[in-house]
């Protein structure tokens, strides 16, 4: 068996460095005859903005703001910044107090792309008694289009909603209201990976990962405020060994990760487990998010994604997919669909998201809002869809029969800061007019 995945390894590697190589030499000879800057220039941000609108965005954000977006950057590896290293402290109902530390990979890369570099992080869950962490090494080549190769073993409690919510502010939920919104499961393996920046703007990566999956229990109940409110229970998990590839496509252009207002940000993650690779787990899984940030004048913007997903074969847990609460369906119960956070999820899924924001020199002089002025005001509208189809279904097929009557819908208002991160939501479903409002206090943007 270990040599079966070691030929198919190095098949791997072998295909994925040729492939990104004629593709890197492709895209660098047909750059429009330009020399772009050089990634330890750039530190890989695609802040393409061709557009004068972009530059209004930036000159009249206050002071505030700026140290707010600071303290909550939803940039989990560039949480402080300018640092290589940093401290890795969060709180939930499974790990208890986790504290630990960081060195930052993105911190090598923007400064020394083609140094070899460590990288990992490692901490103690006081309440699941468990000893976390990653190690990594990754070698990097040529300057301006990079290449860059490594490998990483890791023994972490992980979860998948990451997309949802970011640990910092999950944990500040978690300590002071006795709010849990992440799901986990115990996680060691490793993985080797390939990278190719194949423009500024768009990065390519592929890898080969090999896991063993462990459910995990909760296994505290303290919080500062809460009162009698208990956690809820953690999910049972698959458990198992996972044996996949996987690869994932980004495009992001837009003008600021913290404080965006304009530009493109795209992520397609295809994954292939079992079969030839053996293992536990056989499907194939596809993720697609689409966002647009559009500036439309002075201050008012239109902000829309579309995420979707789908797969083939018996999806594990943690690769299923939940759609209900907070940066998703926001009117409805945290994971309503398809069955109830404590139910495995859908192997199809649609959401789509739409705001409209607008601050105080969009509206008319005449209008008073107090205190209101200080904040911009958010219109919103989320619409979404998720099942189960049957498993032998091609991951393209299972949508045809889908109409608007299936989809879950809301509308809501927001008021935020001029970063649009910390905000206050209040979104009523439409689908009924008992208990129809849901409202949220938020420290990142929902997408």
């Amino acid at each position: 068996m270990k040599s079966i995945i070691l030929k198919q390894v190095f098949f791997l590697i072998g295909a994925t460095l040729i492939l990104v190589i004629l593709m890197g030499f492709f895209f660098f000879s047909n750059a429009h005859g330009a020399t772009p800057q050089s990634n330890s220039e750039k530190g890989f941000r695609a802040n393409l903005t061709t557009s004068s609108w972009g530059d209004d965005w930036e000159e009249d954000g206050d002071e505030w703001d700026e140290e707010w977006d600071a303290d909550w950057d939803s940039d989990v590896d560039e949480w402080v910044d300018g640092d290589r290293t940093g401290l890795m402290i969060r709180y939930n109902r499974v790990e208890g107090l986790m504290a630990g530390m960081r060195i930052k990979k993105e911190y090598w890369r923007s400064r020394d792309s083609n140094r070899p570099f460590i990288y990992g992080h490692w901490g103690y869950a006081f309440a699941a008694k468990e000893f976390q962490y990653m190690a990594g090494l990754e070698k990097g080549l040529f300057d301006t289009y990079r290449f860059g190769f490594g490998g990483e073993y890791h023994r972490m409690i992980d979860t998948p909603d990451r997309w949802i919510i970011q640990d910092e502010e999950n944990s500040l939920a978690a300590v002071v209201l006795k709010e849990d919104f992440q799901d986990f499961y115990l996680r060691e393996g490793g993985s080797g990976y390939l990278m190719q920046n194949i423009t500024e703007a768009v990065t390519m990566t592929a890898a080969y990962n090999v896991d063993q999956f462990k459910s995990v229990e909760k296994n505290t109940n303290w919080s500062i405020f809460g009162g009698k409110k208990q956690f809820r229970p953690n999910p049972i998990m698959d458990e198992g060994e996972l044996y996949s590839l996987s690869a994932k496509l980004v495009l992001d252009t837009r003008n600021s990760k913290r404080k965006t207002k304009q530009g493109w940000y795209v992520q397609i993650e295809g994954e292939h487990a079992g079969n030839d690779l053996r293992g536990d787990f056989t499907f194939d899984r596809l993720l697609v998010d689409l966002r647009r940030f559009q500036p439309l004048g002075y201050q008012d913007g239109l902000d829309i994604r579309l995420r979707a997903g789908s797969a083939w074969g018996h999806l594990p847990w943690q690769r299923s997919y939940h759609l209900g609460g907070l940066s998703t369906l926001r009117a409805f119960q945290y994971k309503a669909f398809p069955g109830g956070p404590d139910q495995s999820g859908g192997n199809r899924m649609v959401l789509g998201q739409i705001e409209y924001r607008l601050s105080r020199q969009d509206l008319p002089d005449e209008i008073d809002l107090g205190i209101l002025e200080h904040f911009y005001i958010i219109l919103f509208a989320d619409a979404g869809w998720v099942e189960n189809v049957d498993e032998n279904l091609d991951w393209t097929e299972g949508f045809e029969d889908l109409d608007y009557g299936d989809f879950k819908s809301d509308v809501g208002l927001a008021l935020s800061n001029r970063g649009g991160n910390m905000r206050v939501e209040i979104a009523r479903r439409t689908d009924t007019s008992v208990k129809p409002f849901m409202f949220w206090f938020r420290l990142n943007r929902p997408f």
